[in-house]
Parts: C-alpha cells; sequence; structure tokens
C-alpha cells in the first residue's frame, strides 16, 4: 500500500487549525478542496510501510517545515474561502 506522508501530516494539521483558517465552510467537501489544492502544490513523499509513517511524518513536521506546510494550508483554505463548491455557497 502506497501512503503519501505529506496528506498524512496535511490532514493532521487541517483538523489541528481548522477554527484557525475563519472558513466560512467547513464541510466535508470545502475541507477537501482544501487539501486537494494543498497537496496540488507540494511534492509528495511516499511511502510503502506503514510502519515507518511516524518517523516520515516526525521529519515533515519540524519547525521550519511545519510553517512551510502551514502557509500553504492557509493560502489553499483562502483560495477555497473565495469560491466555496458546497451548498454553501447557494445560501
Amino acid at each position: 500500500m502506497l501512503i503519501n506522508a505529506k496528506e498524512v501530516v496535511f490532514k493532521a494539521l487541517l483538523h489541528q487549525y481548522v477554527d484557525d483558517l475563519n472558513m466560512p465552510c467547513t464541510c466535508e467537501k470545502c475541507l477537501d478542496d482544501v487539501m486537494a489544492i494543498s497537496l496540488n502544490n507540494v511534492k509528495p513523499k511516499y511511502i510503502s510501510d506503514s510502519d515507518k509513517l511516524a518517523f516520515v511524518t516526525s521529519d515533515l513536521v519540524d519547525r521550519q517545515t511545519k510553517t512551510s506546510l502551514l502557509v500553504i494550508l492557509v493560502e489553499a483554505a483562502a483560495i477555497e474561502s473565495k469560491s466555496p463548491h458546497c451548498k454553501w455557497k447557494e445560501i
């Protein structure tokens, strides 16, 4: 099984900081769109052994890397917030 370690890290960061992103909608569709935008802006980091996931993700969350990933996440949330693709947009 292939796992994109950056997807795991982004998902954790998104759930940790979702309230701080000030998005008008945090439905599953909007959060998935934020994840997609974020992941499309970084080089993937694939692993084939889930036992190594903790080791690889720990390398990805040093202070500087975490800050860089958070910037990407905030930018993705801003893009999604301007044009949500969910039913909230219709309200």
